[in-house]
């Protein structure tokens, strides 16, 4: 029987405006997937001040989304996402799985025998390209002849080896091509690079935008990216579906991870965006917690 673990999953963002905003229109992603490996449990959204309008819809990638309307003026806005996830252990067998080139198509290519949702995460998008550089740097994780879960996990155990975590080496506009030359980055730039590496060998792959449980066995570092929104990438196997692995901490991604959603990059799936209407700068502050709970747990509020 696949093991299973319950989390409470608390998103909490601030915005703090130098002064007052007249009204604000966001659009959030905080409701956890359901998946076949994640069923959620209870889902609740709290804004303060309260939205004028505010409905529940999905995007073109099937994840839940949020809208809302803030229409009373207000120097601080506050967003608390607080969710119950069940999480099965859905992690592949380095060993199954076929060769890694019996996934491979021309980008843009479309066979009848395969799924539109595959074929187009082969194609570039406005963040992640196709670049010779990123092809050249997995190449050695593909010899011929070896499986794709394999080759896959070899390719997130190099990154993890040769890039350096570091939050203030790069923004969310930061391009692929400057990661490679920086060799340092944050979790959305380790999975924009890798994802620019499987797709410019031809190798379907989409962006997973989540969280994962910070926790350290007696002696170990705390994951990295925890505490905070994170990102890791989907590989499409045939035989075996969408198979997720996270490049900054070079391991598969199974019972530690808490699926948001997914799309081509970073900004299909950011928490939170919008607009406001003033003219005031403004500060963020966001906290995140994942924690184990019993399997009948609640939401606080």
């Amino acid at each position: 029987m696949a093991e299973l673990v319950t989390y409470r999953v608390t998103h909490e963002t601030r915005y703090s405006y130098s002064d007052t905003v007249t009204s604000s229109r966001q659009l959030a992603h905080l409701r956890p997937r359901d998946t076949p490996w994640q069923k959620v449990r209870a889902h609740a959204l709290s804004v303060d001040p309260a939205p004028s309008e505010q409905a529940d819809d999905s995007d073109y990638f099937g994840n839940g989304i949020t809208r809302f309307a803030v229409d009373t003026p207000h120097d601080e806005l506050s967003v608390r996402a607080e969710s119950i996830v069940e999480v099965h252990s859905h992690a592949p067998d380095p060993a199954l799985g076929p060769p890694w080139k019996s996934a491979l198509a021309a980008p843009g290519v479309w066979s009848p025998s395969e799924p539109l949702d595959v074929v187009e995460y082969r194609l570039a998008s406005p963040m992640i390209p196709l670049l010779a550089e990123a092809a050249s740097y997995a190449r050695p994780s593909f010899p011929a002849g070896r499986g794709l879960v394999a080759a896959v996990l070899d390719l997130t155990l190099r990154i993890r080896a040769d890039f350096t975590y570091d939050p203030k080496a790069t923004t969310v506009t930061t391009q692929v091509r400057e990661v490679l030359a920086l060799r340092r980055g944050v979790c959305q730039d380790f999975a924009h690079l890798m994802i620019s590496c499987l797709r410019s060998l031809g190798l379907p792959a989409r962006y997973v935008s989540g969280y994962i449980l910070n926790r350290a066995p007696p002696g170990k570092k705390k994951l990295l990216g925890a505490d905070a929104s994170h990102a890791w990438i989907q590989v499409y196997c045939p035989g075996l579906g969408w198979l997720a692995f996270d490049p900054t901490n070079g391991k598969v991604a199974d019972l530690e991870f808490v699926t948001i959603g997914w799309g081509r990059e970073f900004s299909d799936v950011t928490p939170l965006r919008g607009v406001v209407l003033g003219s005031a700068t403004q500060e963020l502050a966001v906290a995140v917690t994942v924690e184990k709970v019993a399997r009948d747990a609640r939401l606080k509020r």
